[in-house]
C-alpha cells in the first residue's frame, strides 16, 4: 500500500493508495477515528457500483447511516449541506462521530463543508471515486459550496467554505474502471496541471502512457496517481490555507470557473480547466512570462488526451470577465491570475485587460 504523508497545521493525516482498498476502508477507518457511529454522504451514481463494498467493510458494531446526493454543480450549494445536516441529526451523530465523503470532487466538497460546520467540526474521511478527485480534489482540505452571483450573473465558484483537513484519504484506483473516459480525461486536466506547476515528467509519463491510462491500467493509473498526489501534498504543506504559494494549484482555474457555470458549454470541471490551462498560457505569454512553445505544448498533451482546449460556443469577453471579479484570489476589483513563468507558477497582480482578452480570444470567446 502506498502511503503519503500529509503534515499541516489542521492536523497529519495519510492519503493511502492501493488497488482493492475499498474492501478495507472500515478497518482504515477504525486505525485514525476511535468512533462507531457516521454518516456516509455518498454520490447516487457511485452508490450501485462501489456502495455495498464500502458499506461492508466496516464491522457490527458501526451504526452507518446513508445521504444519497445528486453531485451536480446545480446542487453544490449551501441547502444540499443543510440536508447532511438534517440526516446527521436524524442518525444521532455527535463530537465524536465521523462522516464519510464518496464521491467525485462535488460530494467531497459539500461533505467536507458539512463535516467542517456541523457541531463546529466533526471528523471527516474522504473516498475520492473519481480520477479528478483521487489526485485534487481531496487532498489540502478545502470544502465549499457555490453561491448565487448578484445581478443575474450566474454562479460563483466555491465562495462558500472552510478549510477542513480529513482523517485520512482512502484511494482505491480499481473503482476509476467503472468510469465513463470523460471523467477519466476531466481528471488528467489536474494531472497536467500538477506537472506544469512542478513535475515535468509527469506530463512525459501522461504524454507516453495515455492510452493506458484512459484504458485504466491498474499499475499505470496508481502510479499517475501516486504521482500527481505528491505535487499536491508538496504544496499544501508548504501554504495549508492559500496564504501564498498554495496559489499556484489554481492555474487555469480562474479562467475555469468563468465558462463552469455555462449550460450551453456543458463543460465538466476537468474540461474547463483545461480550457484554462491553455488560456492561462496565452497570457502569460503576452506578458513575455513564457515562449510560445510552452503554450503549443500545453494545448498539444490536453488535445492528445482527449481534453478540449476551445469553447464550443463563442461566449462573449466581457460576459467572462465580469464572471472573472467575483474569483477569491480578486482584490479591490484587479483580477489576479495564476500564471506559469520563468520563476514557476505564481500569482500575478493587475494583469492588464488587453492581456485577459487575448486569452479568451485564443480559446474561442466572442470579441
Amino acid at each position: 500500500m502506498i502511503d503519503l504523508q500529509v503534515s499541516v497545521p489542521g492536523g497529519d493525516y495519510p492519503v493511502r493508495i492501493e488497488a482493492g482498498l475499498l474492501t478495507q476502508a472500515g478497518g482504515l477507518v477504525e486505525e485514525v477515528h476511535d468512533g462507531h457511529r457516521g454518516l456516509v454522504v455518498m454520490d447516487e451514481n457511485v452508490r450501485e457500483a462501489h456502495g455495498d463494498t464500502l458499506l461492508s467493510s466496516f464491522g457490527s458494531s458501526w451504526q452507518l447511516a446513508r445521504h444519497d446526493l445528486v453531485a451536480t454543480e446545480h446542487n453544490k450549494r449551501i441547502e444540499t449541506v443543510a440536508s447532511i445536516y438534517e440526516s446527521s441529526l436524524r442518525a444521532g451523530l455527535d463530537r465524536g462521530s465521523l462522516v464519510i465523503g464518496c464521491g467525485g470532487g462535488i460530494t467531497g466538497d459539500v461533505a467536507g463543508f458539512a463535516a467542517a460546520s456541523f457541531l463546529r467540526g466533526i471528523d471527516l474521511v474522504l473516498v475520492p471515486t473519481t480520477l479528478l478527485a483521487m489526485v485534487d480534489a481531496s487532498v489540502g482540505g478545502k470544502t465549499g459550496v457555490n453561491l448565487l452571483l448578484p445581478d443575474g450573473r450566474g454562479v460563483g465558484k466555491n465562495l462558500a467554505g472552510a478549510f477542513w483537513q480529513p482523517r485520512a484519504v482512502l484511494v482505491d484506483p480499481l473503482v476509476l474502471s467503472t468510469l465513463p473516459t470523460r471523467d477519466v480525461r476531466c481528471g488528467l486536466a489536474e494531472c497536467i496541471k500538477h506537472g506544469i506547476i512542478s513535475d515535468p515528467g509527469l506530463l512525459e509519463m501522461i504524454a507516453a502512457d495515455r492510452e493506458s491510462i484512459l484504458a485504466v491500467d491498474p499499475d499505470t493509473i496508481t502510479a499517475l496517481v501516486e504521482r500527481a498526489v505528491k505535487v499536491k501534498v508538496s504544496v499544501v504543506q508548504q501554504d495549508e490555507r492559500e496564504a501564498g504559494g498554495r496559489a499556484s494549484l489554481n492555474l487555469g482555474h480562474t479562467f475555469a470557473h468563468a465558462i463552469e457555470p455555462l449550460d450551453m458549454l456543458d463543460l465538466r470541471h476537468g474540461e474547463a480547466v483545461a480550457i484554462g490551462l491553455v488560456a492561462a498560457a496565452t497570457c502569460s505569454h503576452r506578458l513575455g512570462r513564457v515562449d510560445g512553445s510552452m503554450v503549443e505544448q500545453t494545448r498539444n498533451l490536453l488535445e492528445a488526451v482527449g481534453l478540449p482546449t476551445r469553447l464550443s460556443h463563442p461566449v462573449p469577453i466581457a460576459d467572462l470577465v465580469a464572471a472573472m471579479r467575483f474569483d477569491k484570489k480578486t482584490r479591490d476589483g484587479q483580477i489576479r491570475l495564476v500564471l506559469p513563468g520563468p520563476r514557476g507558477v505564481e500569482i500575478v497582480d493587475d494583469v492588464p485587460e488587453a492581456d485577459v482578452h487575448a486569452a479568451w480570444l485564443a480559446v474561442g470567446a466572442a470579441d
